[in-house]
């Protein structure tokens, strides 16, 4: 297995998997000198990437030669390529009426809603009512971006996920435990 080891700042080790399936060790400066504990820290992540790997998720590919991955549909792609950019538009655009028609049945307005690319999480909610949704969302099957819409605005009325805020995530999608399933099974 390929790994990075660097050395930081920070006051906490982590970890991360990068889309090559490469780990990123980010270990404290003061830890440098103790080489066991990257040897550790390597093996309990071994361990964890042999668990992943025997799930059976799906990976999904974006692009195809001539094709992309909108919605969970091939769409074929004219000779020019289709623009990050524009990619942000097409979920800005299909995502705003869900995000308003759920906010609007708490009673709670959002102050702006952004897509960006981001490396693990699929949404956010600020503590000034700002969304942002993943951009690769965007090729996902319609209801997982629906379920995460949803997830988000009820942090609208709930900060946390207390058990008040699942309650109110089952009032608008009863079925949320078997799509969160299904949203663990697809790595993008």
């Amino acid at each position: 297995m390929d790994y990075i080891v660097n050395y930081a700042k920070i006051k906490h080790w982590y970890v991360r998997i990068w889309s090559d399936w490469v780990l990123k060790l980010s270990i404290p400066i003061r830890l440098k000198s103790d080489k066991n504990f990257e040897n550790i820290l390597l093996e309990k992540w071994k361990k964890l990437l042999d668990k992943i790997s025997k799930k059976n998720y799906q990976i999904i590919e974006s692009f195809w030669e001539g094709f992309i991955v909108i919605f969970w549909e091939k769409v074929l792609l004219n000779w020019c390529k289709i623009s990050e950019n524009e990619l942000k538009q097409k979920l800005y655009d299909v995502s705003l009426p869900i995000l308003e028609k759920y906010s609007k049945y708490l009673w709670i307005p959002f102050q702006k809603l952004s897509i960006k690319s981001l490396k693990s999480k699929r949404g956010s909610c600020s503590h000034n009512q700002k969304i942002v949704l993943n951009l690769k969302l965007i090729h996902l099957p319609l209801q997982f971006l629906e379920y995460v819409i949803i997830h988000e605005v009820c942090h609208l009325k709930e900060k946390n996920h207390s058990h008040r805020f699942w309650k109110l995530v089952w009032d608008f999608c009863p079925e949320y435990k078997e799509i969160r399933k299904g949203l663990k099974n697809h790595r993008i």
